[in-house]
């Protein structure tokens, strides 16, 4: 089976791919990375959407987050010490796979590409941005797509958050098919986490991307097999989100969430 992945570069969403890269040697045929922050929009614009929405603490979280993750990237080099996940443009070199920057898979130049990488599936990790009806149909087995949260809730982004602030018990991680709307598609597996007080948005990151990538290679194995599971997601128990407001954010402190530290970072790296 030829695959596809559509992805956004994180120490997660690496993770992920990292795994199928090594139980299906030669079978990944590329990688397509998101070169934007919010779909629709440049990185200037993404950051003044995100400025105006959600506010300058949160901004500030999400680019020292992002700092966190390449400083210490580049500290592993330079100690020569070797990471436990890799970066894409390393697991280019050390898969032989290529690796595409895009704005938008959907862009004529981008589904080209991917069209001439022949795949009998495309799966999309993490990936920001709405796939479209052309590029759905490519590939003969499909697409489907891997959300950190129990399908039909926390739709959309940042679920982590969201569960953290509603003091939940439990999340999950779901893959389902892909359809032409945000995380709406027939359900093809579903694992539920437990969600501990100890939890940070970093530590459900990790355990979420840990179980995914178990389950992404048994999703595989059975699209491979043929028939795998097509199941309706229950729209009356839906929940949608998107970036969270000033209010959410307190309301997310004042039960106690946390974002998780530079050290906790370090740890799953």
């Amino acid at each position: 089976m030829r695959i596809v992945i559509l992805t956004y570069e994180s120490l997660f969403s690496n993770l992920m791919t990292e795994r199928l890269l090594k139980e299906f040697p030669g079978q990944v045929v590329g990688i397509v990375r998101s070169d934007c922050l919010i779909y629709g929009k440049s990185l200037p614009g993404g950051l003044w959407y995100l400025l105006r929405r959600s506010g300058l603490r949160f901004v500030g979280r999400k680019a020292l987050e992002l700092f966190q993750s390449r400083a210490t990237a580049i500290a592993f080099r330079l100690l020569g010490r070797t990471p436990k996940v890799n970066a894409l443009r390393d697991m280019r070199r050390l898969y032989a796979v290529p690796v595409v920057g895009s704005p938008d898979v959907n862009q004529k130049e981008t589904f080209d590409q991917i069209q001439t990488w022949q795949p009998d599936l495309v799966i999309s990790i993490y990936l920001n941005q709405l796939i479209k009806r052309p590029l759905i149909d490519l590939a003969p087995c499909g697409v489907i797509n891997i959300h950190p949260a129990l399908l039909p809730r926390h739709r959309g982004l940042f679920p982590y958050f969201w569960v953290i602030a509603n003091q939940e018990k439990e999340t999950g991680v779901t893959i389902h098919w892909v359809d032409e709307k945000f995380d709406t598609g027939q359900l093809l597996l579903q694992e539920r986490i437990a969600v501990t007080p100890a939890d940070t948005i970093l530590s459900l990151s990790y355990k979420s991307s840990v179980v995914g990538a178990e389950m992404l290679v048994k999703a595989v194995n059975l699209i491979a097999a043929g028939n795998p599971p097509r199941l309706p997601q229950n729209n009356s128990q839906a929940s949608y989100h998107t970036w969270p407001q000033p209010a959410d954010q307190r309301r997310f402190r004042q039960q106690g969430g946390r974002y998780g530290t530079i050290f906790e970072l370090w740890k799953y790296m």
